[in-house]
């Protein structure tokens, strides 16, 4: 079968999307032919110089001619996503005859581009959503004038019309996709991972408390994107609320669009007990993990279902618990409650989230990381993943023609 994939951030693109995706096609390609339509790198990536066209890990390769600005200009993010989605038709179609098309939604947009190759080849398209767009920049005021927001989602809800079948990443998004208009026979439900062979839970301490003078200390932990959706300033908040209780540390790993800010606010309130570290490599991403008592998985009121967080699964797969600030209903809260790893919070409440930190020192932390290891490797580990998306890419390619709208 001959699989090809639409989506501006891949390897060697650092998001977490670009990481999940190259993961997905790696797996992919152990058993089909695979090819991949992606941008230049321009979203952390490791490296910049790259070839193309090339064969990575048994993954077709062809990155289209888009420009790579950085993000944190939004001029030159529409600029890169508007140049790549103009040049991503072109280098699929060239690409060859697929036997089914799979797109995700970096950027936005891009599944018009494969619903459009989809009806020139006369194949099926897999629509994978990994956020909702324009809901996610309404809830975030990003995105305001009312004649561009009813656009772009009637061109969204045209596209999952379109699509053979539809991915959402968490119950929560299948919800608001449903009552979107998207048909709910259409609709799978197949939750990100991580690669549980790689991430781990530490047999002993972790080198990256040591370094920090962390041991005897307890560590509150928010590691991934410093965005605008995750509400990092309700943990300073909640830091502000706990600076006279020194022996706890709250600790901010990663960076995005929000980190300036946040460091600056910390700095200029003389919050002590917050510390920032940059993006931890991967191969130590187990040790960062484990650095941590219990981690924060934060997100705006309103944005459940829009965005299902995926570290959820890598703090799981480290055998550690979490605290949610999210809402009642979002993907993060469910896991919480049926696998007993976790402790949902109102969001944006500071009190509540200090109160919760105070609490959670009396659970039993270990055995909640236990279970969430469990749940984990029952049900989030990369593999089982891989296997669900080639079972559904499998039988969408069988529709042929059929299956396309």
């Amino acid at each position: 079968m001959r699989i090809l994939v639409l989506n501006q951030y891949y390897h060697p693109d650092q998001s977490s999307t670009a990481q999940l995706l190259t993961e997905l096609c790696e797996d992919l390609a152990e058993h089909h032919e695979v090819t991949v339509v992606s941008g230049r790198p321009s979203y952390n990536p490791v490296e910049r110089d790259v070839a193309r066209r090339e064969v990575v890990r048994g993954v077709r390769v062809v990155r289209s001619r888009s420009t790579t600005f950085h993000r944190a200009n939004m001029a030159g993010r529409v600029t890169n996503y508007a140049t790549y989605v103009a040049s991503s038709f072109g280098d699929a179609m060239a690409a060859g005859r697929p036997d089914v098309v799979l797109a995700m939604t970096d950027p936005p947009v891009v599944a018009a581009a494969a619903a459009a190759v989809s009806r020139a080849r006369g194949v099926p398209f897999v629509y994978v959503n990994q956020d909702l767009f324009p809901q996610v920049a309404v809830a975030l005021g990003r995105l305001r004038n009312p004649a561009i927001v009813g656009g772009l989602s009637r061109l969204n809800r045209g596209l999952r019309r379109r699509a053979a079948r539809i991915v959402a990443i968490g119950r929560d998004m299948a919800g608001r996709l449903i009552a979107d208009g998207a048909p709910a026979s259409k609709i799978h439900v197949i939750p990100n991972w991580a690669d549980g062979r790689a991430l781990r839970p530490l047999d002993g301490r972790s080198a990256l408390r040591r370094e920090h003078g962390w041991e005897g200390r307890f560590v509150v932990m928010h590691s991934g994107n410093v965005g605008l959706s995750q509400d990092l300033e309700t943990f300073l908040d909640a830091a502000e609320r706990l600076r006279d209780e020194p022996d706890v540390v709250c600790a901010i790993v990663g960076d995005g669009a929000g980190a300036a800010v946040l460091k600056e606010r910390a700095s200029r309130s003389g919050l002590c007990n917050v510390r920032f570290l940059p993006y931890q490599p991967k191969a130590e991403l187990a040790d960062s993990l484990g650095a941590a008592d219990v981690h924060l998985i934060s997100l705006r009121p309103g944005l459940s279902g829009a965005i299902v967080p995926s570290k959820v699964y890598g703090i799981m797969a480290a055998g550690k618990p979490f605290l949610a600030a999210v809402d009642p209903g979002s993907e993060p809260a469910l896991l919480a409650e049926e696998h007993g790893c976790g402790v949902r919070v109102d969001p944006s409440c500071p009190d509540g989230l200090a109160d919760a930190i105070r609490r959670v020192r009396g659970l039993p932390l270990a055995e909640m990381g236990r279970r969430a290891r469990e749940a984990f490797e029952s049900r989030y580990d990369r593999p089982i993943a891989a296997a669900a998306y080639r079972r559904l890419l499998e039988e969408t390619a069988s529709l042929g023609p059929s299956g396309c709208r």
